[in-house]
């Protein structure tokens, strides 16, 4: 690299990230590329970008405002602080990004949704980027997606066999016994409103179904994008263009359809239709939704408006799924709980002696702090892993499901007829060590 400022490239300058543009045709690619090389704004976005991917990223979320702009990274479910940076730094850090992605840098108003991809070291992510005017300036966020992905199965997730097994069964795939698999009914996938994991529960669950030996067939809007899973056909239906996904699915009737998905359910009409699918044409369906858990799931799903026993006769379980750090294993820290404590989180006194919580550093006798951990940065956690719950609805939840509102009967009632909770799920990690008791209720109460 020249160190002559006359003739250093900006591009040369900065952490080695590579920009590539992929939503034009080549010879624009090639030329917002050059345009990007070219400008200093090069720089801060290289940076930005390189601190979130190496520090396991998952989003950008960047606040443009008169006095600045302020800019976090998502690292496992957790907002991670970066340094404050000038205007003018960020201004020509936005033009680059909006200059990569083909959109209009000069709005600083309306929407604008683009993606790009980038290379760190040969990390590869995809990067889909959103931006729009707030009353203080702009808001951005730069979602990076590995194209490689996390996991390979749903069991990688975290879910226990025991849950996989059942799920299999719902979602007609058992594979010991053809007897056992049922071919009918409406599978819920859920998550928190608040929190992520929606796309990948719902593409990980349909992995786990027999798409192999049925037609499967999805129906998604064009702004979806949510179901990438080999052997299952996709459908678009553009809202816009006077179609409608209930009409959509109706007309699927005669193509011999087997199981119908629909991702973000939106609509009474929609639901109504599936449950119509399930109770009459005897199909299997598969829908996601965001709730708290599954009982929440199947209230939100009847408060649309659909007739309680229209709904609670197509459905056959709901797959809620929470996240939570996992443990950094290099410097998580050991500890004896009393048997009163144990006792009081629900766990087996006999079986729990030892417990782990995040690594709490403390200075030495000069006042001066450790060296961070080398694998968590001293944030005391690594990843992230799922909290399940299945929930299987049986006759008396069924027939609660028609005519009573009051979640916590439910949720008792789910707790009677086999189901267990979250918590119960979350606890049995505690117990592993492979997250702490603060971290559990961190996740639960989002």
């Amino acid at each position: 690299m020249s160190n002559n400022p006359d003739t250093t490239s900006p591009n040369e300058l900065g952490p080695p990230v590579e920009f590539k543009s992929t939503a034009g045709e080549p010879t624009a690619n090639q030329t917002a590329e050059i345009q990007c090389r070219q400008s200093m704004g090069i720089v801060p976005a290289k940076q930005i970008i390189y601190e979130a991917i190496i520090g396991r990223g998952e989003r950008i979320l960047m606040d443009f405002t008169v006095q600045g702009v302020t800019s976090q990274a998502e690292v496992d479910g957790v907002w991670q602080a970066f340094p404050a940076m000038d205007r003018q730094n960020g201004d020509l850090m936005l033009t680059v990004f909006k200059t990569i992605a083909h959109l209009n840098p000069q709005d600083r108003v309306n929407q604008q949704v683009g993606e790009f991809t980038v290379s760190v070291d040969g990390n590869v992510r995809k990067c889909h980027f959103t931006s729009v005017g707030t009353e203080t300036g702009e808001r951005v966020i730069i979602k990076l997606i590995n194209k490689k992905g996390k996991f390979d199965s749903l069991s990688d997730l975290g879910i226990r066999e025991a849950l996989v097994d059942d799920f299999k069964r719902l979602s007609g795939r058992h594979e010991e016994d053809n007897d056992k698999q049922i071919t009918q009914g409406m599978v819920v996938i859920a998550t928190p409103p608040n929190g992520g994991g929606l796309s990948t529960i719902w593409n990980y669950a349909l992995r786990a179904t027999d798409r192999f030996m049925r037609d499967f067939v999805c129906f998604e809007t064009p702004d979806m994008n949510e179901t990438d899973v080999e052997n299952i056909l996709l459908d678009v239906v553009d809202l816009n263009k006077g179609k409608s996904l209930a009409a959509s699915i109706e007309a699927a009737d005669l193509r011999q359809i087997d199981v119908y998905l629909v991702p973000q359910l939106a609509d009474k009409a929609t639901l109504e239709r599936l449950c119509y699918e399930v109770n009459t044409e005897k199909k299997q369906v598969f829908v996601s939704v965001r709730a708290t858990d599954g009982v929440a799931a199947l209230l939100n799903l009847r408060d649309s408006g659909i007739a309680p026993d229209m709904l609670a006769q197509a459905v056959i379980g709901v797959l809620h799924m929470r996240l939570c750090r996992r443990l950094c294993q290099n410097c998580r820290q050991e500890f004896q709980p009393s048997p009163q404590y144990v006792q009081q989180l629900g766990l087996p006194p006999t079986h729990v002696h030892t417990l782990y919580q995040q690594n709490q550093p403390v200075p030495n006798e000069q006042g001066i702090m450790p060296e961070p951990c080398p694998v968590c940065a001293g944030r005391g956690f690594v990843g992230r892993i799922g909290i399940f719950e299945l929930t299987k609805i049986t006759d008396p939840l069924r027939q609660a499901l028609m005519t009573e509102s009051d979640a916590a009967k439910l949720r008792q009632l789910s707790v009677q007829e086999g189901n267990q909770s979250t918590f119960k799920e979350g606890l049995s990690l505690v117990a592993q060590g492979i997250t702490s008791v603060q971290e559990l209720q961190r996740a639960l109460g989002s």
